[in-house]
C-alpha cells in the first residue's frame, strides 16, 4: 500500500492493469449478486466505497478534517448524485462509529492488535463492519466481496485474505441467527474493553 501525506493523499493500486481486469471480472460478479444485471448500479456502488475509503484513509492517516478531505476527494474522482450521498452517508457513519468498528474489530481478529494493523485495512474493516451492522439494504455477498477487491488493490499482499476472514466471521455469525443486520457495530463486540480501542 503507497500513499503520502500531501493536500493531494490518495491511495495507490498495487498494479494498475491487474487491478483493472480484477475490477472488470468483479464488476460481472457484482452484478451477478445485485440481480437483475445492474452492473451499473454495482460500479456506482463500488465507486462510492472507494471513494469513502479515500476519505477515510486520508482522515485517519493525516487528521484531516473530514468534511473537507471528503469535497475534495469526491470532487477529484468525479462522484456525483447518489454515489456522492452514499459515500457521504458511509463517511460520517464509519467516523462517528469508528471507536465501536475499532472493538469489533479488536474481538473478531484477536491475534492481531488493532493499533498494529495497517491503517488501510482498519479502514476497509471499518467501511463493511458498518455498512454490515447498521444499514440491511446491500446483500451481505455484495459488501463483503467490495471490501476484499479494496483489500488487493490498495492494501499488502495479505490484506484480502485478511479482511476476508475477518468478514467472513461476521457472515456466519448473520447466516446462524446469531447477529442480525442493523444491530450496530456495538453488537459486534459486546465484551470488548475500552483498552483495545484505537484513538
Amino acid at each position: 500500500m503507497t500513499g503520502t501525506t500531501d493536500e493531494s493523499v490518495l491511495l495507490a493500486a498495487t498494479d494498475e492493469d491487474d487491478a483493472d481486469d480484477m475490477q472488470d471480472e468483479h464488476d460481472d460478479e457484482l452484478a451477478a449478486i445485485t440481480g437483475n444485471g445492474r452492473r451499473k448500479y454495482a460500479t456506482t456502488q463500488r465507486k462510492a466505497r472507494e471513494g469513502a475509503l479515500q476519505v477515510l484513509y486520508e482522515v485517519d492517516l493525516v487528521g484531516h478534517a473530514p468534511d473537507d478531505v471528503q469535497d475534495r476527494q469526491f470532487e477529484q474522482m468525479g462522484l456525483l448524485d447518489e454515489p456522492r450521498e452514499f459515500a457521504a452517508r458511509l463517511v460520517a457513519g464509519v467516523w462517528e462509529e469508528r471507536e465501536m468498528l475499532d472493538a469489533a474489530i479488536a474481538a473478531l481478529a484477536p491475534a492481531w492488535p488493532v493499533r498494529q494493523l495497517p491503517r488501510v485495512d482498519i479502514n476497509i474493516l471499518r467501511l463493511a463492519l458498518y455498512e454490515l451492522m447498521a444499514d440491511d439494504t446491500a446483500p451481505v455477498g455484495a459488501i463483503i466481496n467490495e471490501a476484499v477487491e479494496l483489500a488487493k488493490r490498495y492494501g499488502s499482499e495479505n490484506s484480502g485474505k485478511f479482511v476476508n476472514g475477518v468478514l467472513g466471521t461476521v457472515a456466519a455469525r448473520l447466516e446462524s441467527g446469531t447477529l442480525a443486520r442493523g444491530m450496530g457495530a456495538a453488537s459486534l463486540a459486546p465484551a470488548t474493553n475500552a483498552g483495545d480501542v484505537t484513538a
